[in-house]
């Protein structure tokens, strides 16, 4: 999803600018952007929730927006600047780590098109204008869930309450998509939440149903296919 890292502070001298979400080429054709638990209700009415695979073997909680790669989101421009994943609200601000969060910086990145005439990251007194505060916000909301989005995907798959996720035929192969996993329909409910703390019941309970319902989206992303692909 990135391109690479600039701290903040080589920002401050720049004259660098950030610009609408929807001017980033990420946000147009990113499938997979990763999410945290409390986005998962509001986003599952749109596309999939489920966990991926990635190449060093590890498990990521994504939004799944898209099966074609490199191709535009479907319905995309339809959309608001909310109902976009946390991450691509705040892009192109970004934690260097996404596993742990910590330093906030920048993805070496340029607008495909210039919406409006952007907004520079600070303003002249140091701080943080209108447009950085907002995008800067959606970060902190993402990043306030890493712990808990860590704990809940190792509990899931530790215990077996995951399932895999397949496509028809060969069209998962075909598509270059990675292995997919679901959490159970019906999962035992001690083991998830009993390294859980209390406080955090009610959001994964409500991301668990979510995630579950979010899998019928799969059928609109494969009708959205060019002819042909399916």
């Amino acid at each position: 999803m990135y391109n690479g890292f600039e701290s903040l502070e080589a920002a401050r001298t720049s004259a660098q600018r950030i610009f609408d979400p929807f001017s980033y080429r990420v946000t147009s054709t990113e499938r997979a952007v990763p999410i945290c638990l409390s986005e998962a209700p509001a986003l599952a009415e749109r596309w999939p929730v489920l966990w991926v695979r990635d190449a060093s073997g590890e498990f990521d909680l994504v939004v799944l927006r898209g099966l074609q790669p490199g191709a535009e989101v479907p319905g995309l421009h339809s959309q608001s600047r909310t109902s976009l994943p946390l991450l691509l609200q705040a892009y192109p601000f970004r934690y260097r780590d996404l596993t742990s969060g910590g330093e906030i910086g920048l993805d070496r990145t340029a607008p495909m098109r210039e919406r409006d005439a952007g907004a520079y990251i600070f303003d002249d007194r140091g701080g943080f204008p209108p447009g950085t505060d907002l995008k800067l916000r959606a970060l902190d909301l993402w990043g306030e869930e890493i712990g808990l989005r860590a704990r809940l995907t190792a509990e899931l798959f530790h215990h077996g309450l995951v399932e895999p996720v397949r496509l028809p035929g060969t069209l998962q192969e075909r598509l270059e998509l990675p292995d997919m996993f679901s959490a159970l329909a019906f999962p035992e409910d001690v083991p998830i939440f009993r390294s859980i703390p209390a406080t955090h019941w009610l959001t994964v309970a409500r991301f668990l149903a979510a995630q579950r319902m979010s899998l019928y989206m799969m059928a609109r992303l494969i009708s959205a296919l060019p002819e042909g692909t399916a």
